[in-house]
């Protein structure tokens, strides 16, 4: 099952050993630290890879493939920063299908933001 489609109801331990996740649930869990069970920790491409069991090559490649390179996210007018605060001070407060959608609204977001610059450069 993908991220929030099920999320606090199945156990890690029932997910298919290299399932690859959706583009909704690779994105919360690599950006946004939020872990398929629903759970607000930092996550790196090793962190990600141990819990799908692939190598962190697998999950860059899997970004890159969903159109969720890092750096092209970076790129984006969009301030991931503050969509992932928010997200860890409200997670424990909402469900799995309430947390999905909100994650589905961030994803809208960075996908319609311009891209370019980062917002923290001088233009």
């Amino acid at each position: 099952m993908g991220v929030m489609k099920s999320m606090r109801e199945e156990p890690e331990s029932h997910r298919p050993s290299s399932e690859r996740p959706d583009r909704v649930e690779l994105f919360g869990f690599y950006f946004l630290g939020i872990h398929p069970n629903g759970d607000y920790k930092f996550a790196n491409s090793h962190q990600v890879a141990q819990h799908y069991k692939v190598t962190p090559q697998q999950v860059m490649i899997w970004l890159k493939q969903m159109d969720l390179a890092p750096r092209s996210i970076l790129d984006r007018q969009f301030r991931l920063g503050e969509a992932q605060a928010d997200l860890m001070m409200d997670s424990p407060h909402l469900n799995g299908p309430e947390l999905r959608h909100r994650l589905e609204e961030i994803l809208a977001e960075v996908d319609d933001a311009p891209g370019g610059w980062r917002f923290w450069e001088e233009r």
